[in-house]
Formats: structure tokens, C-alpha cells, sequence
């Protein structure tokens, strides 16, 4: 017989497949618990709440504020003062928590009113 006409086809075992499937699945499995979990947490720590309060604190003299970016272009500008809004923040328990802003643009603070609903969270510097 010639060997070159001769076919050999290797069987994987029953086993072999529904391990791999079985593996599979749980990866599968894992990462769409993963994803679905780092999530949860994301819109548990949003935190709205009601401007109950505007205050602008003018200073002295008009100062220069000097900002450093993170890729370290520097910029200046002018300021007359502090824009500050108090925010009451719901809590699960039912309690409210009172949170102060300092927004550092007046157009932002100008286009609040008191009574609207407004998100501390880019804003919030928790204390130690």
C-alpha cells in the first residue's frame, strides 16, 4: 500500500471537547461578572444633589491665578474672586451631606440657579 493515500485523523475524546467548552464558558462567564460589577460601583459613588445656595466672595484686588496643566503648559488669568455654591447630597440612609464647590469659571457659575440639580462628583475632594 501506498503511505500517501493513507489518511490519519486524530479523535479528540468526548471529554477533551466538553472541558474546553466548560473552560470556555467560564471565562466567558467571568469577565461579563467583572465588567458588570466594576460598573456598579461607578454609578453608586455619582453624587447629585440640590444647589441650595450661591455665595461670590469678591477679593481685595483682582488676582492672577497661574495654572499648570498636566502636559505642563502653563496659562493665567484674572480673577475677581471665589464662585462657591453649596450642594445638599442625598444619602442612602436618608440623611442629606452638604457639600461646598468652588467652581473656578464664572460662565459655570452664572448658568446655575439655586434649586437645580447639580453633580459634585468631578468636584469633590473627599477629607481625610
Amino acid at each position: 500500500m501506498n503511505s500517501s493515500s493513507r489518511v490519519v485523523k486524530a479523535k479528540l475524546p468526548a471529554r477533551v471537547i466538553v472541558s474546553a467548552v466548560l473552560i470556555g464558558l467560564f471565562v466567558v462567564g467571568f469577565l461579563v461578572v467583572a465588567v458588570w460589577q466594576s460598573g456598579s460601583t461607578i454609578t453608586a459613588a455619582k453624587m447629585t444633589g440640590l444647589i441650595v445656595s450661591k455665595e461670590f466672595q469678591p477679593s481685595a484686588e483682582p488676582e492672577r491665578e497661574i495654572t499648570l496643566n498636566r502636559s505642563g503648559a502653563v496659562s493665567s488669568r484674572n480673577v475677581a474672586g471665589e464662585y462657591i455654591i453649596t450642594v445638599e447630597v442625598p444619602r442612602k440612609d436618608g440623611s442629606k451631606k452638604v457639600v461646598t464647590v468652588w467652581l473656578n469659571d464664572k460662565a459655570r457659575y452664572d448658568a446655575v440657579k439655586v434649586g437645580d440639580s447639580f453633580d459634585v462628583g468631578p468636584y469633590y475632594v473627599p477629607s481625610k
